[in-house]
């Protein structure tokens, strides 16, 4: 009879645990849905009407750093471009004059120029050159060059570049980036990379930003790096870009 008692108990007990573990559940999941849509909310590039990012653009103002920033602590998270140029602009038309590409930083990394990119089936040159062509006056003309003045994660990719591991290297990198540190490469134990501060250097420098997106398409077959072939699935598809100009 006692022992009835007890099982009567303990079956009692999980039944308990097993309710409120899943009103537990619940309730976490419903905090979840309205983080993410006050999240959403409080972002307002995603009530931007996107264009292509180049003449007259239907979103345009003038940023400081306070924009910048946390733009940039996002590219890796929400995969979008991040693009940099330098030229003369008209605030009364919104229209750009002569741009050019603002250099960043100089990587040490060398890419395989035949490994071809899985989104757009081209090499990294070539897949530069279609994304950035359009968005430079005389188009774009680093074919080769290792000054870089965009943060994309599929291009640090094929650069091979050391931090494209995993998301707490990248923020490193940025860190660096950003105050002007010498990133490590972790794998070799080297200092990879010494940044000369993108904070310092522009902390009191204007911006002109402009919101677009652009279309990559890709039906070619890619090579790998050991060699073999694959075919691409992505046929056209459009990513976000963010372009900021620094205007004198």
């Amino acid at each position: 009879m006692e022992n009835a008692a007890e099982a009567l108990l303990m079956g009692f007990a999980v039944l308990v645990f097993a309710l409120a573990l899943t009103v537990g559940m619940t309730v976490f999941s419903n905090v979840k849905s309205v983080s993410d849509v006050v999240l959403y909310a409080s972002d307002e590039t995603n009530y931007y009407d996107y264009q292509g990012a180049t003449g007259k653009a239907a979103q345009n103002r003038i940023v400081g750093l306070e924009t910048i920033l946390p733009t940039l602590y996002k590219y890796y998270q929400e995969n979008y471009t991040v693009c940099f140029r330098e030229g003369n602009y008209n605030e009364e038309t919104g229209e750009f004059g002569t741009t050019k590409q603002l250099t960043l930083y100089t990587t040490p990394s060398v890419y395989k120029t035949n490994y071809n990119s899985i989104l757009w089936g081209k090499s990294y040159d070539s897949m530069m050159n279609a994304k950035y062509n359009s968005y430079f006056t005389g188009g774009y003309n680093k074919q080769g060059s290792k000054e870089i003045f965009s943060f994309d994660l599929e291009e640090e990719t094929l650069r091979h570049e050391p931090w494209t591991s995993n998301l707490d290297k990248t923020k490193e990198n940025l860190d660096c980036f950003l105050w002007g540190k010498t990133y490590t490469n972790q794998t070799t134990n080297t200092n990879y990379i010494t940044y000369d501060g993108f904070i310092n250097r522009y902390k009191d420098s204007k911006f002109v930003e402009t919101i677009g997106e652009y279309t990559y398409s890709s039906s070619q077959e890619s090579d790998t790096e050991d060699g073999s072939i694959i075919s691409s699935i992505v046929k056209a598809k459009k990513k976000r870009m963010i372009i900021f100009t620094k205007i004198n």
